[in-house]
Formats: structure tokens, C-alpha cells, sequence
């Protein structure tokens, strides 16, 4: 089994490696995971975003949680859960270059994979 931690800035502050525990985006409260990739306001936007993105690309309208977020749609099939962690990869990108999460990086991401996913079909 793979095991890994993200280190978020609650982490890093407890062992003396970061000057703060504050959140890399609005600065105002601990960063921890949910914070980071849920309740954060700037993340807030990230997701209020996607939500609309993913409403007009289906016709579905999405309300995303922190568990959703966090462990996925359990009972979902489709490919939303995969873009779920495409998203939640932007965000840690996005933190680890000291940026705020960028839904059109999101998009590109979203391009990148489908490309490549048509070439490997092509093949096959």
C-alpha cells in the first residue's frame, strides 16, 4: 500500500519548517488539507467554477462537499471523479508555485490528458 502525507503549512509550521501555519492563498486561517482543498475561500472559487464548467460541458447541476472532494464520488462511474483529482492537482500545483489555483490551468490539464488519451486510442 502507498502511503504519502502533503504537507500543508499546519504540518510544516508544527516542525519548524515553515515561519507560518497560515493558508498559502488567503493567509487568514490554518492550512490543513481541508482547508486547502476544500474550505478555503479562493478555493471555494476554484470549485464554485468547476461546478458550473462541469454543469454546462453535462447538464448537470453539482454540488461538490468536502468528502466529495476529499475521497470522490463513491457512487459515481463516470469520469468526474477523475477530474475531481485533476482539480485538486491544480490546486497543489498552484500552491506549490505560489499562485492562486487557475481554472484555465485546470482546462489545459483537462486538454492535455484528452490528447493524449485520443493518441493511445489511435494506437490501440
Amino acid at each position: 500500500m502507498l502511503n504519502f502525507i502533503l504537507f500543508t503549512n499546519d504540518k510544516l509550521f508544527k516542525i519548524g519548517l515553515s515561519d507560518s501555519d497560515k493558508c498559502s492563498f488567503c493567509g487568514t486561517y490554518s492550512e490543513d488539507l481541508y482547508h486547502l482543498f476544500f474550505n478555503c475561500s479562493t478555493v471555494r472559487a476554484f470549485w464554485n467554477r468547476f461546478t458550473v464548467w462541469w454543469s454546462d460541458l453535462c447538464g448537470e447541476n453539482l454540488s461538490l462537499t468536502l468528502k466529495d472532494i476529499i475521497i470522490g464520488l463513491l457512487h459515481r462511474t463516470d469520469v468526474l471523479n477523475y477530474l475531481i483529482t485533476l482539480g485538486k492537482i491544480t490546486i497543489w500545483e498552484s500552491r506549490k508555485n505560489k499562485i492562486s489555483p487557475n481554472f484555465r490551468l485546470f482546462l489545459h490539464k483537462v486538454r492535455t490528458k484528452q490528447e493524449v488519451e485520443k493518441i493511445i486510442a489511435i494506437k490501440n
